[in-house]
């Protein structure tokens, strides 16, 4: 049996592996689930939007003294691999919305900080399982930025980065799986294209990673077909996505994790 981590930045993202497996029993009031399913035992995290919320949860279950609210965590608890779940904005016309991909490798917006590889066994175990079922996947590299690209005009600035996808949570969780020793996975859905013009979400989010509701509300009312719009299509990527969870969750991918490394 392999041992795994599995984040996720909000429960809307989560809810597809609850619903795999029945966590009522085990599941705690901040989303902290434990689940067993096929080959594996996950530890659900329910980590917060943006790369500082991200970090700070991965620390709480990866670090050297491991606390997450409702579980007595072993001092010396490892677990085989980390895999990060949710939804990414395309960075290309290739990737339309509700296309599935795994990251190959994962860049910041800090240039200061080095692209970090995710495991190369698990990934492509991941790539030929799925391909196997009939669900297409592509192997793609991200980027975890602090702030929702909006315009089309932002998304191409990220793209010049080499990055096909872009994310906020993903490189801090891999960085301190990589500081830990273990390795990471990222398997995404794309919730929208390239054109897809969004809500400055930003306005709303406060540096810790929880919503501002006021100023959410405020952004809902200024353009409710808008909202409407994107969370249909978070809807539509997300009944996609739970196909592909169905197949990897019970496999035996995981057994197959190789040391991080960067890039």
């Amino acid at each position: 049996m392999s041992f795994v981590d599995v984040f996720a930045a909000s429960k809307s993202e989560a809810e597809p592996v609850q619903r795999i497996v029945d966590a009522a029993a085990s599941a705690t009031s901040s989303g902290t689930a434990l689940l067993r399913l096929g080959w594996n035992e996950f530890l659900l995290i329910v980590g917060g939007m943006g790369p500082k919320a991200a970090r700070a949860k991965a620390m709480d279950a990866l670090g050297s003294s491991p606390t997450l609210d409702g579980f007595n965590l072993p001092a010396d608890r490892k677990p085989d691999a980390v895999l990060v779940i949710g939804l990414c904005g395309s960075l290309s016309s290739s990737l339309p919305e509700t296309r599935i991909v795994a990251y190959t490798d994962c860049l910041s917006t800090d240039p200061n900080k080095p692209a970090l590889r995710c495991s190369s066994s698990v990934t492509n175990r991941l790539l030929d399982l799925l391909l196997s079922r009939c669900i297409t996947c592509d192997p793609v590299t991200g980027i975890t930025s602090p702030r929702v690209a909006v315009t089309k005009e932002e998304k191409l600035a990220l793209a010049r980065s080499g990055a096909n996808v872009v994310d906020m949570e993903s490189y801090e969780i891999l960085a301190v799986a990589t500081e830990a020793g273990i390795p990471g996975v990222v398997l995404r859905v794309v919730s929208d294209s390239l054109e897809t013009e969004m809500l400055d979400f930003n306005r709303a989010l406060r540096p810790d990673g929880t919503v501002d509701q006021w100023q959410l509300v405020r952004l809902v009312v200024g353009s409710p077909l808008r909202m409407v719009r994107l969370l249909a299509a978070s809807k539509r990527a997300m009944k996609e996505f739970a196909k592909a969870l169905e197949v990897v969750l019970p496999s035996d991918c995981f057994a197959l994790a190789t040391p991080p490394m960067e890039k």
